[in-house]
């Protein structure tokens, strides 16, 4: 598996063509919910004064995403940027702040981000979520923040993310030790299905 990335950080990395030119920056994140997978980004320019560009980046002109860098073969791999944006599932895809159920109906907690693996996947593994105390006990005045994996099976409406029941028992605190769970959710769902 490749190196995981929470969205929030991809925005303001560089775009770089294979050749070291930076071109523009990631100014948001789009995501196909449905599919799992980023369908691509909003551009900005490069630079303090620098606003939004016509332009965006679809997912498959993508090269590789990776913690300092989204790569690209060259500058023609830009687009306009309804080419991203317009597309139907940008518009279900929004995720932040939505409550985190399970298919059982136990409402776990809210989404604070979206977790990504970097290369050339685009695939979502993951959110980091704002845990309920139906999956962390303890005090409520401590907020406890939490990894934890998509599921094959997704339902964003809006306002809610549905994540099979099993998933909780995958539960991380910290990214690198997600990356791990990640693996033995994927292997426990392959066990299953056969």
């Amino acid at each position: 598996m490749n190196e995981l990335l929470a969205a929030r950080s991809l925005t303001t990395l560089p775009v770089v063509t294979l050749g070291g030119e930076a071109v523009a920056q990631v100014k948001d994140t789009v995501f196909d919910a449905a599919a799992g997978r980023i369908t691509g980004f909003t551009l900005s320019g490069r630079g303090l004064l620098s606003g939004p560009l016509k332009q965006s980046l679809p997912w498959p002109a993508v090269h590789a995403l990776g913690p300092h860098a989204v790569m690209i073969r060259d500058a023609l791999a830009l687009q306009d940027t309804s080419v991203v944006v317009a597309r139907r599932e940008a518009q279900q895809g929004r995720v932040l702040h939505a409550k985190v159920l399970t298919d059982e109906g136990a409402e776990v907690g809210t989404v604070l981000d979206v977790i990504v693996e970097g290369g050339a996947s685009g695939r979502v593994v993951g959110f980091r979520i704002a845990a309920g105390k139906a999956l962390v006990q303890g005090s409520r005045r401590r907020r406890h923040r939490v990894y934890v994996p998509r599921g094959e099976t997704l339902a964003v409406s809006g306002r809610a993310l549905v994540i099979p029941a099993d998933a909780i028992r995958y539960v991380a605190d910290d990214l690198p030790a997600f990356a791990a769970r990640v693996g033995a959710f994927r292997a426990g769902r392959e066990g299953t299905a056969s």
